[in-house]
């Protein structure tokens, strides 16, 4: 029902360090989606008031809702022309606010003209009724309250509101702009007293810890470390081999370590050697999900976050193993599949194998065990790269039917400078015409 929730490993520190703060209220800033404030409010017999605080739309709705104050949201124009359907479930704050919660799901296909959105605001609207009364229902249940809610900038926040002597909880966001893009679309339908404020980014991070430092109490989240700040160090926590660190400060408290533990099985099949020569079969191989997560620690790019494949498979030639490719569902297209990981064994003599394996996932077989997956007809694949050149070496040639769909400039992973996506056509050939063709295009290009 909430967005965003931090890690429950984090909960669990913030759970333990408020057992140690004086029976005063407790003050939250960047409330996002007020897991803090729900944490604090778990804890058995709590009765300290808390105080929550944010700018955005869906937080300040959740907000306000949580004090108990009216929710000034009503339609604006674009709404009004849009989404009168809507009209029915705003007429309550409860009401309103589970709307505002659904629509931080469909709001985006809202005025949007393509058979992927008009299809995806008929399924909405049938079915609304039912996920507006089932909101409904989690929110009457849900027993946490706020004492207050301040709908403003946190630096103002803490300089004219928190007491001195208050414990402070906050969490801000790692990136300057991420909630105002995750909730934009309420924006773009809703009218309310949005409030004005600079953007927090890292210029601003350093006056909420010059804010907090000097405070008794407080707590203190942020994605990298600082080293002015190692003396208050009370926790790390990571929850995944490549997910992002969180490094938490405090003024006092246990010390704490979270660090990932991978699920990881082997792949009982023998992989190419640095000078061994291709074969003329392919095969493709389901894999278990820690197979997968074996072979994709062992050889894909550190720089690519880990997801959870719909479909992974190893790909070998002669029994030999050769590289891996994992999908995942239809993303925006419902009959094209998205390629999520592709990688060749990188010690292999052959330069260019990653393209064999592109050819793999593009395979009849690879297309067959991805409809028997979704038991629907799938005719297409797409796939993101990254990179500092403006085509793939890998996708860009020597793939029959790939073609380049998309340039972005800078890339999203704020590492490469370009964001690429390409596609092309699933089960146009099998694994043994894949590779005769790979063959004869790339075979002779080799270490």
């Amino acid at each position: 029902m909430f967005h965003g929730s931090i890690p429950s490993d984090l909960r669990s520190i913030i759970y333990e360090h408020a057992d140690g703060w004086p029976a005063t209220d407790l003050y939250v800033g960047c409330s996002g989606n007020f897991t803090i404030e729900r944490v604090l409010h778990s804890r058995p017999g709590e009765q300290r008031p808390i105080h929550g605080n944010d700018v955005q739309s869906y937080s300040s709705a959740l907000g306000w809702w949580l004090a108990g104050q009216p929710l000034p949201y009503t339609l604006n124009d674009a709404g009004g022309e849009h989404l009168a359907w809507l009209e029915p479930y705003l007429r309550t704050d409860t009401d309103l606010l589970a709307s505002l919660m659904l629509g931080t799901r469909f709001l985006q296909y809202v005025g949007r003209s393509g058979v992927y959105y008009e299809r995806m605001m008929r399924a909405t609207i049938g079915q609304f009724p039912t996920m507006h009364a089932r909101t409904v229902g989690k929110l009457e249940a849900l027993t946490t309250r706020l004492a207050s809610y301040y709908c403003g900038d946190v630096r103002e926040y803490l300089e004219t509101v928190v007491p001195a002597d208050a414990p402070v909880a906050m969490f801000p966001p790692f990136y300057a702009g991420d909630y105002e893009q995750q909730f934009a679309s309420i924006d773009d339908f809703f009218d309310w007293p949005a409030p004005e404020y600079d953007t927090l980014d890292e210029d601003g991070k350093e006056q909420i810890i010059g804010a907090v430092l000097d405070r008794p109490h407080w707590i203190l989240g942020l994605h990298i470390a600082r080293d002015e700040l190692r003396p208050w160090l009370r926790g790390v926590v990571q929850t995944s081999n490549r997910g992002l660190p969180i490094y938490v400060y405090a003024s006092s408290g246990a010390r704490r370590i979270v660090a990932p533990v991978q699920q990881v099985a082997p792949i009982f099949m023998p992989k190419i050697g640095p000078t061994d020569e291709l074969g003329d079969t392919m095969a493709i191989h389901v894999l278990t999900g820690g197979q997968f997560s074996g072979i994709r620690s062992q050889f894909m790019s550190k720089t690519i976050l880990p997801g959870s494949p719909l479909l992974a498979c190893g790909v070998s030639v002669a029994g030999k193993l050769v590289g891996a490719f994992a999908y995942l569902p239809p993303k925006f297209d419902p009959s094209t599949a998205y390629l999520m990981s592709d990688f060749p064994v990188s010690w292999s003599r052959y330069r260019r194998l990653a393209k064999l394996i592109v050819m793999a996932a593009a395979s009849r077989e690879a297309q067959l065990l991805l409809q028997r997956s979704l038991s629907k007809r799938l005719t297409g694949w797409s796939t993101t790269a990254f990179t500092n050149n403006p085509n793939s070496a890998k996708y860009g040639r020597g793939i029959p039917g790939v073609r380049l769909q998309k340039r972005t400039e800078p890339a999203a992973d704020k590492i490469h400078r370009f964001q690429l996506q390409y596609g092309g056509p699933l089960g146009g050939w099998t694994l043994n015409e894949a590779l005769a063709e790979w063959k004869r295009r790339h075979g002779k290009d080799a270490r």
